[in-house]
């Protein structure tokens, strides 16, 4: 089973098992896709900020020219929100279009239950791991 089967096969499964409409989870495992890429971005450039203090200064000077003194939380809402409906769109048109969905699915209810209940893990242990190293690394670099 690959990561993809599992991802848009497992919420579909979910889905239709309560009684709900399974196309669904082509929104649930889109939006899943698309927050773990931004995850694993942010995750790049911070090991990037942290190797190298020239592109730490590169990013202040960026951050600083385009938002001027901004709060953090701010920049974060300005950055996040495009780049997700970016990433979002691009993979409504390519790994997430409604034909891939049709046949990702259809594969996953191929396989065993047995195989169907982990499936969960084999999305969340990718997405645990992006997180727990954007949050090492993130801790790291303030000492």
């Amino acid at each position: 089973m690959t990561f993809l089967e599992a991802l848009y096969g497992s919420q579909y499964y979910e889905i239709t098992q309560k009684g709900g409409n399974g196309s669904a989870g082509r929104l649930n495992g889109n939006l899943f896709l698309s927050a773990l890429i931004i995850l694993s971005i942010f995750l790049i450039i911070l090991v990037l900020v942290i190797i190298s203090a020239d592109f730490k200064q590169g990013i202040d000077h960026l951050f600083e020219k385009i938002f001027g003194y901004s709060s953090g939380k701010t920049i974060g809402k300005l950055l996040a929100i495009p780049l997700l409906a970016i990433i979002y769109f691009t993979l409504t048109k390519t790994v997430g279009s409604q034909v891939n969905y049709g046949k990702l699915t259809k594969s996953f209810l191929a396989y065993s239950d047995q195989e169907k209940q982990k499936a969960s893990m084999k999305i969340l242990k990718p997405f645990f791991v992006v997180l727990g190293a954007f949050f090492l690394l993130a801790l790291f670099s303030l000492f």
